[in-house]
């Protein structure tokens, strides 16, 4: 199996919440599987990351991802502790939790990176940047529509509504709400449910950490969550433990690991020729014990997608150079630079005003 997401950046392993949920997913399930973090998703079924191959089939979505792997028997814990009670209980725990968080946390974040007009420029650069030419035009688009579908559904504007009509108070309220309740049941342990990381801890780890690192110029949530230190310590926490060595930085390392590497603990019990810090990169003896049964294998090289090989390569380059030209014809053509000769003008290099009937001297 193999696993394609968007690259991170400020030390985390991806910059997308569904890329960072599942990655969390199968840390804290110990899965055998490799990740690419050169992802492209042109190459996905449904047009965007993450999305894994696995016995020559693509799977896209988080919710399809992890329905292949429970069937394969992947899957963190149901319970958090060492004694697992009644899976059936534990399970209809956990899938209220998430629940709650995807209904009330879910609308005013796809708002904040995707609909409001003073941050929807800058996510939309920082996923333009790891997605290849010229795709990086149209595959962003698809998180903007999905926003415009929830805003419609749920608040009653459209985003290309005028900015006064975007009426998102409920969704900052929701929102603001559900990171205290999350921090309350933060408050005195280690992981959302019990001692040991479960499916909950992998969906607030995708929302906290993007919120939490992504520098946007109009951040709510963000200054929401410094507020709230045990949120912070938990973002941290998880990242160092398990993505000392996925985390990337552009601005401090090239082509692999970034900041994350600097902050592997001194303790930690991963090999140095391995590339993954696996499901417990350093936490609890209980957590170290769960990775002698093996290592995930992540690496951060070229995209292995069989769909996007040489000749692939070369059809995309081909294609960014018609749309070049096609960009820059119709541009001329609106500008009057060029123009297109009239239907009544047809092989006629000069016209003039007199009909052209003379008669002969003689």
């Amino acid at each position: 199996m193999e696993i394609f997401v968007y690259r991170g950046e400020w030390g985390l392993p991806s910059i997308d919440y569904e890329c960072s949920r599942l990655l969390a997913y199968l840390k804290f399930s110990g899965a055998k599987v490799t990740i690419n973090f050169n992802g492209n998703p042109f190459s996905s079924p449904n047009g965007t990351l993450p999305y894994m191959i696995a016995d020559g089939k693509k799977i896209a979505g988080y919710g399809r991802i992890v329905e292949h792997l429970s069937a394969a028997g992947i899957g963190p814990p149901l319970a958090g502790g060492d004694t697992i009670g009644d899976d059936s209980s534990s399970a209809s725990r956990i899938n209220g939790h998430m629940q709650y968080v995807q209904e009330n946390l879910h609308p005013y974040f796809m708002y904040m990176l995707w609909g409001d007009p003073k941050n929807v420029d800058t996510t939309r650069t920082l996923y333009a940047k790891r997605i290849p030419i010229p795709f990086n035009f149209y595959c962003p688009r698809k998180y903007v529509l999905r926003t415009n579908d929830i805003t419609q559904s749920l608040a009653g504007f459209s985003l290309e509504d005028s900015i006064e009509f975007h009426d998102v108070s409920d969704f900052s309220h929701n929102a603001k709400t559900c990171l205290n309740w999350i921090a309350s049941k933060l408050e005195e342990s280690r992981w959302f449910v019990g001692d040991r990381p479960t499916e909950v801890d992998a969906m607030l780890y995708g929302y906290l950490s993007v919120l939490l690192k992504l520098t946007l110029p109009n951040n709510v949530l963000q200054n929401h969550i410094r507020q709230c230190p045990k949120l912070v310590q938990y973002v941290d926490r998880t990242t160092t433990t398990y993505f000392a060595k996925e985390g990337f930085n552009s601005f401090t390392a090239s082509g692999g690991a970034g900041t994350g590497q600097q902050q592997k603990k001194p303790n930690s019990s991963e090999t140095p020729n391995d590339s993954s810090s696996s499901s417990s990169g350093g936490g609890s003896g209980s957590e170290r014990s769960e990775k002698s049964g093996g290592e995930q294998k992540f690496h951060t090289g070229q995209q292995q997608d069989p769909d996007d090989g040489p000749k692939e390569r070369r059809k995309r380059y081909i294609l960014s150079g018609l749309v070049a030209t096609v960009a820059m014809v119709g541009f001329a053509v609106l500008n009057g630079i060029l123009t297109l000769p009239s239907e009544g003008n047809h092989g006629h290099f000069v016209q003039y005003d007199d009909p052209g009937d003379y008669d002969d001297d003689n």
